[in-house]
Formats: structure tokens, C-alpha cells, sequence
């Protein structure tokens, strides 16, 4: 049998043992998930006080996605092609037929819409004509986004200049 002194110095360090278990396996990652938590919520504050603060710029998007959407949906029936209608666009815009090439750069389905995109190349032309050509396709009838723009200016005389546009037309998905 065991003597009093044994049995005293067996439960204290059954006690200690538990108790290193109790630390190592409960309050160390305890105190680990707390610390985690805490980071968690304060990076989720930033995050919505961001996303206060980008709201205007939220509701302004979604304003003009909506307006670009009326314009899909009213251009939905015409008989015309996208090429057609972008080379008439272009041509009301003051270039001749023979002063720029529109080639087309294939079709994407998106969740909503349809697109088929366009490269339009225009050469000797100057920063305020690419400047209100490119206004006037996104601002315009036509359901057009520019996806880039490419200007190079020319070697032979640097107030004229190449443009290269990449023109997303918008198309309902059924069509």
C-alpha cells in the first residue's frame, strides 16, 4: 500500500497534470480563437465603414448599369448588324468610311448580356477628336462599352495620332 506522503504527492501531480492539460488543450486555443475573433471583427468594421463610404459610388453605377440596360433592351429588335450600326456610328461622327477599320473580336456571354466585341482603328486623328469619338459611343444610342483604348502618337507628326478602340457591344442574351 501506499504510504499518506505518496498518496498526497500523487494527487498533486495528478492535479498539476490536469491542470497542463486544461491549458495546453482548452484555455491556449481558447484565448487563440478569442484573439482571432477580435481581429475578425475589427477588419469587418473597416470593411463596412469602406463600403459606407463607397456607397454614392455604388448607387451611381448602378444607375448608369441600368440606364446601359434600358439601351440593350431597346436595341434588342433592330434589324441591322452591331458592325452595321457601330460603322454608321462612326461615320455620323464625322470619319469617312475610308479613314477607319472595324473588325470584329468575337462574342462573350455574360450572366446578364451578350457581348460581341469590336477592334475600330483610326489613324491621323487628333487627342480631342479620339476624346469626343469615344464620349459620344459610350454616351450615344448605341448599347456600347469601350473596353480600351490604345493611342500611339505618330512619328511623322506628333499632334496627330493611331487610336485603337476596344468596343464592347451589348446584346440580350436570347438573341
Amino acid at each position: 500500500m501506499l504510504r499518506d506522503r505518496e498518496k498526497a504527492f500523487l494527487l498533486l501531480g495528478g492535479i498539476a497534470a490536469a491542470a497542463i492539460l486544461l491549458l495546453t488543450l482548452v484555455v491556449v486555443p481558447g484565448v487563440a480563437k478569442v484573439k482571432s475573433l477580435s481581429r475578425q471583427f475589427s477588419q469587418a468594421g473597416k470593411d463596412l465603414a469602406e463600403l459606407r463610404k463607397m456607397r454614392p459610388e455604388l448607387e451611381r453605377t448602378d444607375r448608369e448599369v441600368r440606364q446601359k440596360t434600358g439601351r440593350v433592351a431597346g436595341s434588342a429588335n433592330t434589324a441591322e448588324s452591331p458592325l452595321a450600326r457601330l460603322t454608321s456610328a462612326v461615320q455620323e461622327a464625322g470619319f469617312p468610311q475610308s479613314a477607319f477599320s472595324l473588325k470584329s473580336g468575337g462574342v462573350k456571354d455574360g450572366e446578364f448580356l451578350r457581348e460581341e466585341t469590336f477592334d475600330l482603328k483610326i489613324e491621323n486623328l487628333t487627342y480631342l477628336e479620339a476624346v469626343r469619338l469615344a464620349t459620344r459611343l459610350e454616351t450615344g444610342p448605341l448599347p456600347v462599352a469601350i473596353r480600351s483604348s490604345q493611342l500611339k502618337s505618330r512619328y511623322d507628326d506628333a499632334k496627330y495620332l493611331d487610336a485603337t478602340f476596344r468596343i464592347g457591344y451589348l446584346l440580350p442574351l436570347g438573341r
